[in-house]
């Protein structure tokens, strides 16, 4: 008998199985789900600007018991990679290629002039590529998303027009948590779209629990049609700025973080080397100076900033509650065991001033109440700054927006479906080399679906440069088989990594805007510059970067450009000329 026959009989023959043995519970008590196609689910699951440290699984002190659950099961990839920013780091998910390629070279909110117009600098997933969600659903995926996209603003560049088949999305970087309200002079209604109309949010909503309920409801029409698996991103806008949170989460953590940043850092980093997530006495970045030291903040101040903390880890924390609701919907449903589910932040911690950048702080000064009483609450705007956010960089260097490991090594956690699964044991750490340009080859490889290109759908497109972890994550091999670097650039912020080498360069007040070298086999945190006394491999990456570049369409923002998410230094530090 063919296998394909075989394949044809599964269902009577599972049908026969719970009928006579009573199947069809699982250890918690939920259905066993039964498909006519057996190929796992696919649930993708990003935070917004999560630091690498906050999760208690990587060594955080925030409750996050779900998702400490969900890498007991699966496994914690602790040298995974993003993108510096937001929305470039969503193009290179959806295209499996760079995002300069991809029409991210830049967010389009900080596109420099010289940037415009250019190829892989449209400001939205451009057509260059094709779409994951497009190709899952060729696949006979059902597909869908409930979140933010920041890959266009436009109809013809949403969500339903680039393959989800259900979608209810917040199109910007950034929104109010329990409204519509603008959070800036240049955007004063936050536009959400549900399936390409415009959506008028309800009364009661709060970003990350409005997710999980279309997720949910999205997940339920899924398994309502028994003929398809389904491929679900619930890309949650939590813990981005403005931090906002119901206090029942942020009075958890009153008085927790009095001691400071300083304090904390120790802590996590501690906890860090315990769990095996770093190596004890591994080189440990010191702090930009961009904030003033914790004792030398008076009283009121040490207070405000301890809030803000308080909330943020509330933010935290009210998201991994909501990621429990996923998971246990899936089990109650029989669909959990069948599921590949993958947990990663999108970017580094954001050191985003609390005052804003630029302009904005008028605008927040006069718009929003930001006293110690109300912050967190609806019509408050504060973010945390940059301290705090080096601390959930910890143990690497800076943060969002950068191309130092503070701004592009962040958090994943991957939990395998039961059928390749195999003699991998639970809650292992992996320490290769991965990225999100790896997470399409492995979806399509789970959904035995064909990489495509040259064309597709009658149009050119980039190859995808990733590679399936699935070998990788099963435990068939140790390795991912990598011949070509990985490379970054946004707003005249560059990077590029091979092998244990990297290479940044960086404009004021971060650098000097010459080229850096760091051995990350030896210094993740990037602490010791070898540019100098290694100039051979100094030259040999920058020859990488420059054909890297080259390839890749790389441009390079103006000197004279915008570029967000500086350092606000404190009277008492000089900025690097």
């Amino acid at each position: 008998m063919s296998v394909k026959a075989v394949r044809a009989l599964v269902p009577f023959l599972l049908c026969l199985l719970w009928v006579d043995n009573g199947f069809g519970r699982d250890s918690v008590g939920g259905k066993t789900a039964l498909r006519s196609d057996e190929r796992p689910n696919i649930l993708l699951v990003i935070a917004d600007d999560l630091g690498y440290s906050d999760l208690g699984s990587f060594g955080g002190e925030i409750s996050t018991p779900n998702l400490d659950e969900l890498a007991r099961e699966g496994i914690r990839l602790v040298n995974f990679h993003a993108g510096p920013t937001c929305s470039p780091t969503r193009s290179m998910i959806m295209s499996g290629t760079y995002s300069h390629r991809a029409g991210l070279g830049a967010m389009a909110e900080w596109t420099a002039e010289n940037q415009k117009g250019q190829p892989g600098y449209e400001g939205f997933l451009n057509h260059r590529v094709a779409a994951l969600p497009a190709l899952l659903r060729d696949a006979g995926y059902y597909t869908f998303m409930a979140g933010k996209w920041h890959l266009g603003m436009k109809p013809e560049h949403g969500p339903q027009a680039r393959g989800f088949m259900d979608s209810i999305a917040m199109l910007p970087g950034a929104g109010d948590h329990y409204s519509q309200r603008g959070i800036n002079p240049r955007l004063k209604h936050i536009p959400y779209r549900e399936n390409g109309r415009d959506f008028t949010l309800p009364d009661n909503f709060y970003s990350t629990d409005f997710y999980t309920d279309r997720a949910i409801a999205y997940i339920d029409k899924a398994t309502a049609d028994s003929s398809k698996p389904f491929f679900g991103y619930v890309a949650y806008t939590a813990p981005h700025w403005p931090l906002q949170v119901d206090p029942r989460y942020s009075d958890k953590y009153r008085g927790r973080y009095a001691a400071g940043y300083e304090a904390l850092k120790r802590e996590r980093l501690a906890r860090m080397v315990e769990q095996g997530i770093v190596s004890a006495g591994v080189p440990a970045f010191s702090g930009s100076g961009c904030s003033a030291d914790w004792d030398d903040l008076d009283e009121a101040e040490q207070q405000r900033q301890a809030r803000l903390m308080e909330i943020y880890a509330g933010m935290v924390d009210s998201l991994d509650e909501n990621v429990g609701r996923l998971i246990n919907h899936l089990k109650s449903v029989g669909e959990y065991d069948n599921t590949l589910i993958v947990f990663i932040s999108d970017n580094g911690a954001d050191a985003r001033p609390e005052q804003g950048l630029g302009r904005e702080s008028q605008f927040i000064e006069t718009t929003f109440d930001n006293s110690l009483e109300n912050m967190g609450n609806p019509g408050s705007f504060v973010s945390y700054g940059s301290a705090w956010a080096e601390v959930g960089s910890v143990p690497f260097r800076l943060h969002k927006g950068l191309t130092t490991e503070g701004g592009i090594r962040v958090p994943a956690i991957v939990r395998l479906p039961a059928s390749v699964a195999g003699q991998r044991e639970p809650g292992v750490i992996r320490r290769e080399f991965a990225s999100v340009l790896d997470l399409m080859p492995t979806f399509l490889d789970l959904a035995e679906a064909p990489i495509p290109g040259p064309e597709y759908a009658g149009r050119k497109i980039y190859p995808i440069v990733g590679k399936s972890m699935t070998p990788y994550l099963s435990g068939t091999t140790d390795t991912i088989l990598r011949n070509e670097p990985y490379g970054f650039s946004v707003h005249r912020r560059q990077g590029l990594q091979f092998d244990q080498w990297k290479i940044v360069r960086l404009p004021a007040p971060y650098g000097d805007y010459s080229w850096e070298l760091y051995d990350l086999s030896e210094d993740p945190g990037e602490t010791n510059n070898l540019a100098k006394s290694q100039p051979d491999v100094t030259a040999e990456m920058v020859a990488r970067w420059d054909s890297f570049a080259r390839e890749t369409g790389v441009i390079i923002a103006d000197p004279s450009s915008r570029s967000p998410a500086e350092c606000l230094l404190p009277p008492s530090v000089s900025a690097v000329d």
